[in-house]
């Protein structure tokens, strides 16, 4: 008999909680990404690539700020963006992506992509504050024996219950407010944070903010790296507003 909780209400549709494997696909403009955040500029292109210097052509590897799939970017021409800047993809003289190439797995990522993902997380996280506070005021269970807050490392049953027992007495105003209502909770972001590159990584058992790795990054012989415009799961919110609804569990 399943342990999965019947019926379970959704307390916030930003992150919904689904299986992974249970895909549904979105259409229209808010299933697109349209900024990204640079995490690495590759001059001669991928390390990997064999070619001569001279037949290799620049790549950014980025973050999207609407999914937070993992992706590589062809630059504009002549135009080097800094790390760490969240620009526009294509269509404005200003901003330094041309167009996307593909959606990429955390395993080919640059070296320099793996080492500012977490400081651009960070910052994403902190920009997208209001709403990656109600994970921990909406926290929903998962199943008759865990709730969704247990997947963030470090968080066991006590931790866990000291957080829902504090948001009876009302919802928390940010991530001062959850630190000096539930101490022992140190750094919530930086959990977040943590929790986000585990998922990005893939092989979890449920994806709660970011979107689970397609089935055409997991079995590359069904063709292609992807697409870059993140067509691999439902997400409910808009642009900008962080990459969650991707709760899913692997069958």
């Amino acid at each position: 008999m399943t342990d999965e909780v019947p019926n379970r209400p959704r307390a916030d549709p930003t992150f919904e909680h689904r299986r992974h494997g249970d895909r549904k696909h979105d259409s229209g403009r808010e299933d697109r990404e349209e900024w990204v955040w640079v995490l690495d500029y590759l001059p001669y292109g991928r390390e990997t690539d064999n070619r001569p210097v001279y037949q290799k052509k620049p790549l950014i590897h980025a973050l999207g700020d609407n999914k937070l799939i993992l992706m590589e970017l062809i630059p504009v021409e002549d135009k080097i963006p800094p790390v760490h800047i969240k620009t526009h993809i294509g269509n404005r003289d200003e901003e330094y992506v041309e167009r996307v190439k593909s959606r990429i797995p955390y395993d080919d990522l640059s070296h320099g992509a793996v080492l500012e993902l977490p400081l651009v997380l960070e910052d994403y996280v902190k920009e997208n504050e209001d709403r990656f506070i109600q994970f921990f005021s909406k926290a929903e269970p998962l199943s008759m024996r865990q709730n969704s807050l247990e997947l963030l490392p470090g968080v066991g049953k006590k931790l866990m219950l000291d957080v829902l027992e504090e948001s009876k007495k009302g919802p928390y105003e940010g991530f001062e407010d959850l630190k000096a209502r539930v101490p022992a909770l140190h750094n919530p972001e930086k959990l977040i944070v943590q929790r986000i590159i585990e998922e990005m990584k893939g092989g979890q058992k449920y994806y709660v903010f970011a979107a689970p790795p397609s089935r055409s990054m997991l079995n590359p012989e069904e063709g292609g790296s992807g697409s870059g415009s993140g067509n691999n799961g439902g997400r409910q919110g808009h642009r900008g507003s962080g990459g969650g609804g991707y709760g899913r569990r692997r069958e």
